[in-house]
């Protein structure tokens, strides 16, 4: 349970107001009792039966002092039949406006608590180092923030009020019946235990398959977002019944896993009917006993029965209760285990501030490996004068975009230093270090929103003329103003309205409109056409003129101007030069250059 009582840790803020709404709902669960006072009076009444001894009126004493007087209401302080429904008119009122009042606030402050929870897991997952998304798939992730929390929004709501209601019902309608006869109440007693019994019995079966049943939508997530960002390859390839297949695979073993968990939740009522059935049973046949012998009368009778049938009731919603607290227990630790994933890139123990670039960015015997794998750097000797532009250049798997990721700290070296101005990027601030940093990357990355709340990414303050200046110089604004709505258009998921050149561009003006000091440059052209890489190269210029950049570059044509060319060969830096130095020397750049160019009138 120590998930549960660090999920009740967030209601810290929310305290008062769920107190208040615990003590409304556990007065309303109370009042019950005051219900139960009125039906010896009425039972003996209706009955024909011996009035109830004085002081032995319940409710029915203290209404007669409220009650004006008068010949009709004389009349009524004699019949229970009319007192009755007065007062549990009176009752339900003042019952019903507690609930609503006390369920309200207990739903709010359990509502507040998984928006804080949902926030702060979404901030952990944003804040985490790459790693973390190659290892955890995006449907997972979604189906943690999404559906996880969502068990645990009903749990913390609804269940939590009832939990409160019903729980203080239960006291209140066994004091009752001990009152009225203590000698039947111990069957309450001993019924109570067996009752809640079988809930408790399978509730770990419960658990153990709603846990199956969420990994399992996991799973499913998953294979919906592979499905749906990936339609144009499973249309091409003609394989949609493929992942109908897979897909129906994942909902049968969820089905499976649900199945599981139904039977165990549908035991426990079973079970519960069967139990209850035995005990009312002797319970009528211990009332027949005491009524023949005149130890017990109908009003007393009638008393117990409803406190009895209340308290089944009641022991039913609890048991509905438990089970949703054994899904929401397993969502729970799924939760926060994500929420508790250590990040493996944070800003250490008194970072401070990286102070503006100025002079160069250096790779001191850097070494880098993903875990426990071979390493894909190896002693990375490498300097980056302010204003110089160099290249990395080789074959697919040679380290290149590792080393870029090593400068904003994607990742952390395994061995070494990354050094900007003489400062260990370690021991600087993350958002520091980023906000002086531009990338631009194959993967062109814009959002369902405008165009000009893509370029001006997160700063609404940026006036209009801004983003047109920016978006002239990466050579945009032309096919923007040919939107249906300029550059108020919604681009669509991933910018789908948009050519991929057109989308790239866009990327460029949000660097552009950034202005970096550092520009990191991967592969920006490599997905492109002819004529759309001659538009993306000239906004790259304008882009590169006057920053330090680093370009990783596969086309070789798109780089012939860089001040220097790194080529990298299995993680390892095997030549360094110009353009014609390298061609000069005929390496492994060399090699490169001309097997490129051979094959360039073939395509």
């Amino acid at each position: 349970m120590h998930e549960l009582r660090r999920l009740l840790g967030y209601l810290k803020p929310y305290l008062l107001h769920m107190i208040l709404g615990a003590t409304l709902l556990s007065v309303s669960g109370g009042l019950m009792a005051a219900v139960v006072s009125t039906i010896k009076p009425l039972v003996n009444d209706v009955l024909g039966t011996a009035p109830a001894a004085p002081g032995d009126t319940g409710m029915l004493e203290w209404f007669d002092g409220v009650v004006p007087a008068g010949e009709a209401f004389d009349w009524a302080r004699e019949h229970a039949f009319v007192q009755v429904p007065l007062i549990l008119i009176v009752i339900f009122f003042a019952r019903g406006v507690l609930l609503y009042f006390g369920q309200y606030l207990t739903i709010k402050s359990g509502a507040s608590v998984i928006r804080d929870l949902r926030a702060e897991l979404y901030e952990s997952v944003a804040f985490q180092s790459l790693d973390f998304f190659q290892t955890h798939a995006t449907g997972v992730i979604m189906s943690r923030l999404l559906n996880d929390v969502t068990l645990l929004k009903r749990i913390s709501t609804v269940m939590l009020a009832d939990l409160v209601r019903v729980g203080a019902m239960v006291p209140f309608l066994l004091l009752a019946a001990f009152i009225h006869d203590w000698r039947m109440s111990l069957i309450a007693v001993v019924a109570l235990p067996l009752l809640a019994y079988p809930m408790v019995r399978l509730g770990k079966r419960l658990r153990s398959a709603a846990t199956a049943s969420q990994e399992y939508m996991g799973e499913l997530s998953s294979r919906l977002n592979e499905a749906v960002s990936g339609a144009k390859v499973v249309q091409s390839f003609g394989m949609e019944r493929y992942e109908i297949g897979r897909l129906r695979q994942s909902l049968n073993q969820m089905l499976r896993a649900d199945l599981r968990a139904g039977r165990a939740q549908a035991l426990a009522p079973a079970v519960m009917e069967l139990l209850g059935a035995v005990f009312g049973a002797a319970l009528f046949f211990t009332a027949g006993l005491f009524i023949a012998r005149n130890t017990l009368d109908a009003g007393d009778f009638a008393v117990i029965l409803f406190c009895l049938g209340l308290l089944f009731v009641s022991i039913r919603r609890l048991n509905t209760i438990y089970a949703e607290l054994q899904r929401a227990r397993s969502a729970a630790v799924r939760v926060f285990r994500m929420l508790d994933h250590e990040r493996k890139v944070k800003n250490a123990p008194g970072a401070t501030d990286l102070l503006p670039f100025e002079r160069r960015i250096r790779f001191d015997g850097v070494e880098f490996s993903y875990g426990a794998d071979a390493p894909v750097l190896r002693g990375i000797e490498l300097s980056i004068a302010k204003g110089e532009t160099v290249a990395l250049v080789g074959s697919s798997g040679a380290g290149k975009s590792t080393i870029a990721n090593l400068v904003p700290r994607f990742y952390d070296v395994t061995e070494g230093r990354v050094l900007v101005d003489g400062r260990d990027v370690r021991e600087v601030r993350i958002e520091s270090l980023r906000e002086q940093i531009g990338m631009v990357t194959q993967e062109t990355v814009l959002f369902d929103d405008t165009v000009r709340n893509n370029i001006a990414y997160g700063r609404a303050d940026v006036p209009l003329e801004r983003v047109e200046e920016v978006a002239r110089a990466a050579h945009a604004d032309g096919f923007i103003r040919e939107l249906p709505d300029g550059y108020d258009t919604v681009l669509g998921e991933r910018g789908a309205r948009l050519s991929m050149g057109q989308r790239q561009r866009l990327t460029i003006a949000r660097a552009l409109l950034k202005d970096p000091p550092l520009l990191i440059l991967d592969e920006a052209t490599s997905a492109l056409d002819a004529e759309s890489e001659v538009a993306v190269q000239q906004a790259l210029e304008v882009l590169m003129r006057g920053r330090t950049s680093l370009v990783i570059a596969h086309r070789l044509s798109t780089i012939r101007s860089a001040d220097r060319i790194v080529v990298m060969d299995a993680g390892r830096i095997v030549e360094e030069g110009t353009h014609d130095q390298l061609l000069a020397d005929g390496g492994a750049y060399a090699r490169l250059h001309e097997f490129q160019f051979r094959d360039a009138p073939a395509t």
